[in-house]
Formats: structure tokens, sequence, C-alpha cells
């Protein structure tokens, strides 16, 4: 499902946007040619060295391939020294001179790296700052190539220009033409649909990559077209011209990209090179996603969603929204109730909008409560749709539940842990987690004992890490063998609520993980008799093997925190839990 976006704030055009961005890169510029002078000028140098080199490489092996047919028409374009040799010695030298362009186009590359580590160095020692913030090193010498590197692709750009102008006047008018009239394009497209220059924004790479390569076919088709009215030039001087249009083009190209992230890094490059400027942190640009959750935008796709996917209409009704941030922000979870209607005291809706960065979260939770939302202690699942590309779950909710305080919460959770374990995950859904996750057997065969050996407190420890690796073949096979269940590992307040009749609800189902039984469960001083009880009342519900014991959960449960301890190389921690293994395997 797609919706308008209406931008309250109009983006800028491309000229618009191209003048700031340059405006801002100016000061920066004369403050390197103040302090790195020779670095500059060393970089433009070495830049152009490369684009000859790739030149040569382009060119040299369709003359290579002229001389091995056998033509028999002299070479243009070379030393006439050259000519005057043998054809096969003039092979000979063409080949070595490929390679040798090559070696330079690469070394030239190198030198250019070098030269900008140095220059940033000693920029950022000129500005005699402290520390202004995390991986500034590396910013302050990508931003020093990328304004040398755009300085220099210019220079070269103006020169391929002055080439084609002795070269081929006719395809430099096509160059020019195609530079002047893409960006009014653009700026027109963007003039009458705003929403478009953030997608440019996002897809500038291709976008790029699309101008060259259309500048380079209307170039080629403009060649047809000269060879067609009898007009083309010496088939040599238009293959020349043909790889230089190119390497203008790519290099225009290579300037917009490098000007456009320095201007997404306005704040940063001028706290790091301009002794002036203070370094402030810059107020984070508004996205699609966070647009969506404006009130008068949210409603509008809310309604449209109900009435649309799900057949609710709530025309006319007004409604009152409540928002959530889930996870690390980038889920919102929008609680919808109905102000008017016969349903309006106790029906609502809850709306899960999740961005691009958590679409793994997405799918886990919509095949989750698609194949197996009956048997769960869940909100009334509705389905999932799509607005303006991003993933939307919808739920009914009861008005009248609330959330949960810290004493309910921890009552809450224990009923919640007996739920999920009672549930038994649907066959479909265990062969697609299976085929997308490893279970927790799979990762413990995977352990680093010397890890642990090297973190062993003392001899004794370090001796019960060695009788764990020898009992460990059997222990992985135990858990190999547990029947599975449904495990959340990050199950917060947020996502728990009390119905009326003292039942617990979770809305919140992204990241759940499929593990041997009794695996999540907390572990306490009391946790076999806990695990002892949940197996009882679980079993009254879903049909477990006759061999699983508490022990067994228990072993499951240390199991799955010992390998946690592990993965995130807290190897004291997972030391210190080998005894109680032991225990457990006794």
């Amino acid at each position: 499902m797609r919706l308008a976006r209406e931008a309250h704030d109009r983006p800028l055009g491309v000229y618009p946007a191209m003048l700031r961005a340059v405006r801002a890169c100016l000061p920066v510029y004369r403050i390197l040619l103040t302090h790195t002078p020779g670095h500059a000028v060393l970089v433009v140098g070495a830049v152009l060295a490369s684009q000859l080199g790739l030149l040569l490489t382009l060119w040299l092996p369709w003359k290579l391939v002229l001389m091995l047919t056998g033509a028999a028409a002299v070479p243009t374009l070379l030393p006439r020294t050259l000519s005057a040799m043998p054809q096969k010695t003039q092979v000979l030298a063409i080949g070595g001179a490929i390679v040798l362009a090559y070696v330079l186009h690469l070394a030239a590359e190198k030198f250019i790296d070098w030269l900008c580590e140095r220059g940033a160095r000693r920029q950022w020692q000129a500005s005699e700052k402290t520390g202004l913030f995390n991986n500034q090193s590396k910013t302050a010498r990508q931003a020093y190539q990328r304004l040398l590197r755009s300085a220099a692709a210019l220079v070269f750009a103006a020169l391929a220009m002055v080439a084609l102008a002795l070269l081929y006047p006719a395809l430099l008018l096509v160059a020019l033409l195609w530079c002047g009239l893409v960006p009014l394009a653009l700026h027109g497209a963007i003039a009458w649909w705003p929403s478009l220059a953030h997608g440019m924004r996002t897809a500038l790479n291709r976008l790029m990559g699309g101008f060259v390569q259309g500048g380079f076919f209307c170039a080629l088709a403009f060649v047809v077209w000269q060879y067609w009215r009898d007009a083309l030039p010496p088939l040599l001087v238009v293959l020349v011209a043909l790889i230089l249009l190119r390497q203008a083009l790519q290099q225009v190209a290579f300037v917009v990209l490098h000007v456009s992230a320095l201007d997404r890094q306005r704040s940063q490059v001028r706290a790091l090179f301009l002794p002036d400027v203070r370094w402030q942190a810059p107020v984070a640009v508004r996205s699609p996603f966070d647009d969506l959750l404006e009130p008068a935008r949210r409603e509008q796709w809310m309604r449209e969603v109900l009435r649309s996917q799900f057949d609710l209409p709530l025309d006319g009704i007004r409604l009152d929204v409540q928002t959530r941030t889930l996870g690390a922000g980038n889920i919102k979870a929008l609680f919808v109730r109905p102000l008017d209607g016969e349903d309006a005291a106790s029906h609502g809706f809850l709306f899960k909008l999740f961005d691009h960065a958590r679409d793994a979260a997405a799918q886990q939770e919509a095949d989750l409560l698609d194949l197996g939302a009956a048997g769960l202690p869940t909100f009334e699942w509705l389905g999932k749709t799509r607005v303006s590309g991003f993933a939307c779950h919808v739920m009914r909710w009861n008005t009248q539940s609330r959330r949960t305080n810290a004493a309910e919460y921890a009552q809450g959770v224990s009923a919640l842990r007996i739920q999920l374990m009672a549930f038994e995950p649907p066959p479909g859904l265990v062969e697609r987690y299976r085929r997308s996750r490893t279970l927790l057997p799979e990762r413990l065969a995977h352990l680093r004992f010397d890890a642990l050996l090297e973190a062993a407190a003392h001899k004794a420890q370090a001796d019960d890490v060695e009788s764990l690796r020898l009992a460990w073949p059997s222990l992985v096979q135990m858990m190999q063998a547990m029947p599975l269940q449904l495990v959340l590992p990050h199950l917060s307040s947020n996502a728990v609520f009390r119905e009326e009749d003292g039942s617990f609800r979770i809305h919140d189902w992204a990241d759940w993980r499929l593990e041997p039984l009794g695996a999540g469960w907390p572990l306490s001083p009391h946790i076999g008799q806990d695990l002892a009880h949940a197996l009882a009342q679980a079993s009254a519900v879903r049909a477990l093997p006759a061999g699983v014991t508490a022990r067994q959960a228990e072993l499951a449960a240390r199991l799955h925190e010992f390998e946690r301890r592990h993965a995130h190389e807290n190897h004291r921690g997972a030391a210190n839990m080998v005894a109680g293994l032991l225990r457990l395997t006794r």
C-alpha cells in the first residue's frame, strides 16, 4: 500500500543543493591550500597520471587487436619511431605498454591514498583541536581525500573537454548538452514531485551511474548518426574521443558523489578543518519513516489500512493515538482507541510500523503470528501490510487492558514463560526456522574450550573445564533430542499487557527464537523446582516425550546461558558456570 507523501519542508532543488554544498566546501579548500599546498598539487598530478594510465589501458588493447588481426594500415596516434618498427616488435611494445599503463594507474592510486593520509594528519595537527567525535581520524582522512579528489576530477574533466574540442568538437557539444540537460530535468522533476528528492539522495550512486552510461550511449548514438551521414572522423579519433568522454563523465559523477558525501558530513568536516568552527552534533534529518508518524499523516494511512486491507471503515470516527517506541527506536507501536461508535469502550487497534532496518524482525514476527497466533498469549492478529514501503502489522487491542507495573511484570513473566513452554511450534514454523537460524545444539558444537581454559580462575576450575570437554558430545546429543519451545530473549515490560481477567498478553514478538525446552529460563537457586512446576503445567497442554525431566530442562537453561556468555566473549563468566553444568551431568 502506498500513500502520497506530503513533505513539511520543501526539499532543495538540484541547483540550490549543489550551490549550498560548494559554498560549504570553499572555506575548507582555502584552509587546505594554506596548510598543505604541496599535497594538494601532488594529488591533482597523481589523479591526472592515474587517469592517463587508465586511458592508455583502455585504448592500447584495441590497437593491439588490430595488429594481431593483420591489418595492413599503419597504426595512427603512435610515436613515429614505433611506427617504423616491424609489426611483431610493435605488438610486443604495445603489450608491454598496456602493462606499464595499468601499473601507472595502480601506483598513482596508492600514491594518492598515501598523500591524503599524511595530508589529513598534518591538517589535523595544524587545527590544534582536541577530540571531537568518534572515528574522527577516519572521517578526516576520507574528507581530505574527497576534497582533493573532487578538485582533481574537475581538472581532469576540464582537460578532457579541451582534448575533445581538439579531436571531435561535435562530440564535445553532445557532452555539454548532456551535462546541462540532466540537472535541469532533475531540478524540474523535484519541483513537480518534491518527494523525489529523498529517493535521489538515497540512490545517488545508481543515479550517477545512469548519468555516465546515458551520456556515453547518447554520444554513441551521435557517432552512429554521423556515420550514417558520411561525416565520421577517422575511427581511431572517434575511439579516443569516446574513451575521453566516458572518463570525463565519470569524473563529473565522482565530483557530485564526493561533494554530496561532504555535504552530509558538513558539520564534522568544518569542525575538523576550520580553526574557528566548533563541533556541534547536527539535528537528525527527518526520514519518510518519521513523516509517517506525524499526527495528520498517521491518521490518514491508519484509516486507509483498516478500510482497504481489513474492511474496517472508521470514517467519521475520532481516534486517540498513543505512540510507543520498541527496539532501538526503529519500531513504532501505535495504540489506536476509537472515541465514537458501538465498540469504542473496549475495542482498539495496534499498528506496529517497522523501519527498513528492522525488516527481518517484521518478517519473523509475521511468520510466527501467521502460523501460530491461535496458541500464543498475544493480541488478536489481524494481518500484515505495507505503508509507503514500510512493513506494518495490525492487531486488535482491548482498550481495557493496561501496561504492567514492576510487580505485575514479574508475576506475568513467570506465567508467560509457562505458556511459551506449553506452546508447540507448528511443523512449518520449525522447518522455516531451521533453514534460517542455528539451534542451540549446533552453536554448542563450535564452542572453544581453549578460551575457557585461559579464563579459568584456578587449577580446580581448569580441571572442571577439561572434564566438561570430555562430556561435551553427550551434552550436545542430549540437547538435540530435546523438544523445542518458543523463547523471547528480550521480553520487556513495554511489551506485556494485563487483561481485565488477570491474564497477560504480549504484543511484541520480534526476535523470537526456537530453543530446547527450558532454554531462556532465568537461573536461580530454585530453578529446578520452577521448571518441574512449569513442565507439569506444559505437559497438560502439549504432548512432551516421556523422558523429558526437569533436570534436562535445567541443563538446557544453563547451557543456553553458558553459550550466550561464550558468544559475548564473557569467558570468565562462562567458566564460572562449568561446575554447575558438571553437577547436572552426574
